[in-house]
């Protein structure tokens, strides 16, 4: 089986689905993607500018785009499968966030769901450009 990295799949219910779920094939190994998901300075190459993160159950996370700012706390480590979190931006509902790595030959296949907790939860989205970005900074890990 060859991967495309450049493939990104949508799935939702229907167009009003409180959730958002991206799903995307990369040419890299579970471990590559779980460093981009978990390494501050990975992180800042596709998710936003700026990344502080304790990368354990109970950790903060810290994500800021210009005036964009989202803050909250990790979840759940299963290391190079899961990775989950809690954020929201100030005066915002939280969403839960859940990253999950499945190994294929030639590659591994990432899945973010996105889903609002609450009433006032927001799922924010915006994951296919995030993910283009996640497959770009994986096409440059350097093979040692």
């Amino acid at each position: 089986m060859q991967l495309r990295d450049e493939q990104t799949t949508e799935r939702a219910r229907d167009e009003k689905a409180p959730w958002v779920e991206r799903e995307t094939l990369v040419e890299a190994t579970p471990e590559e993607v779980w460093e981009a998901l978990t390494d501050e300075d990975r992180l800042e190459e596709w998710l936003a500018p700026e990344v502080e993160i304790d990368p354990t159950e109970g950790g903060e996370i810290s994500v800021r785009d210009g005036d964009q700012e989202r803050s909250g706390t990790v979840e759940s480590v299963e290391e190079h499968e899961r990775f989950a979190f809690t954020w929201s931006r100030p005066g915002e509902g939280e969403s839960f966030v859940e990253f999950t790595i499945e190994g294929l030959p030639g590659g591994s296949r990432v899945t973010v769901v996105e889903t609002p907790i609450g009433p006032t939860g927001m799922a924010a989205g915006g994951w296919g450009p995030r993910f283009a970005g996640l497959r770009r900074a994986l096409r440059r890990v350097l093979v040692a």
